[in-house]
């Protein structure tokens, strides 16, 4: 009984669903703990462990806030990250990472601004934005993406050690260095909490909550702007709305992680557990073979399910 009190509560169910699933997974293909089945599962779930981080940041913010644009962003930040052309490969890699960076922040910023400054539902706000986002997408490349994607790009599937490749690594680094520096020990990790708990309590203590929720939708835009430039240099090639899957996905993945869609609690670390068992069970499905529609809508009942049952957890607990 210590040994599980000691254990962090919110993360025990993403835990224990990653050992069955792959113990399932492993029990259904006999191949599914080989080393480049683990290597390729890492490398989704880097990615989609990008797409939380940000999402987690908004719902801890509290106010019912959700961020229905990360898979537009990401699907735009993959068409035009690898646009960027500088002469030399490798700076022009260096130079598509701040560029993503920004293109995110900055449809963040409108959504941020647009629910606390316009009093838009960020439901209604950010939707609305993904069908902007989407639509300049497709005003830009005419709906017929060409886009090259340069070798550096690619570069971050390559092997490092036993199934860890670059990006999965680079991924662990950020997400621990988020978590501890600037979730948990930064006085605006300190005040995003504080915000989402009780928006009065924060006014009353000084805090201008306006200024940390918006900077949050900001910080959402910018790591799906990132995540959107690692999928499309995994996947090696960009497609309209690639990553229209992902705004879901990124939601279920940090509720999964303990993060209450109530807001003001949640971590980061939990957001990249969640995304393990997503993707362990999109695998899973793949190995039985399952039809593309059957498996979506088995993926759609699971995260109904996981969205129900955290909607109903404060009312259960009251």
């Amino acid at each position: 009984m210590k040994i599980l009190k000691k254990i962090n509560n919110p993360y025990l169910p993403a835990i224990i669903g990653t050992i069955a699933l792959l113990i399932l997974g492993q029990f259904l293909s006999a191949g599914f703990l080989s080393m480049n089945n683990i290597s390729s599962i890492l490398m989704t779930t880097s990615i989609l462990t990008l797409a939380s981080i940000g999402q987690a940041a908004v719902i801890i913010s509290g106010d019912s806030g959700l961020d229905m644009s990360v898979g537009a962003i990401m699907s735009m930040t993959a068409l035009f990250g690898p646009m960027i052309n500088v002469g030399s490969g490798v700076l022009s890699f260096i130079l598509m990472i701040p560029a993503t960076l920004l293109m995110g922040a900055i449809v963040g910023a409108i959504n941020g601004l647009g629910v606390q400054v316009l009093k838009v539902v960020p439901l209604v706000m950010t939707l609305i934005m993904s069908n902007v986002v989407n639509g300049f997408s497709i005003m830009v490349t005419k709906g017929q993406p060409s886009v090259m994607v340069g070798k550096e790009l690619q570069g971050i599937s390559k092997t490092l050690v036993g199934p860890f490749r670059i990006l999965p690594t680079v991924v662990i680094v950020v997400l621990i260095l988020l978590e501890v520096f600037f979730l948990r020990k930064s006085r605006y990790g300190r005040k995003l909490f504080l915000a989402g708990n009780n928006r009065n309590a924060a006014n009353l203590c000084g805090i201008n909550s306006k200024k940390v929720i918006v900077l949050a939708y900001i910080f959402g835009g910018a790591m799906a702007g990132f995540a959107g430039l690692m999928l499309v240099g995994y996947a090696g090639t960009a497609q309209m709305n690639m990553a229209s899957s992902y705004t879901m996905l990124s939601i279920a993945a940090v509720v999964i992680g303990g993060t209450k869609l109530t807001g003001g609690k949640g971590t980061f670390i939990g957001g990249a557990l969640g995304s393990l068992v997503l993707v362990l069970i999109t695998n899973i499905l793949q190995a039985l073979n399952m039809a593309a529609g059957l498996r979506s809508l088995i993926q759609g009942i699971i995260l109904i399910v996981i969205l129900m049952m955290n909607s109903r957890a404060p009312k259960l607990r009251q």
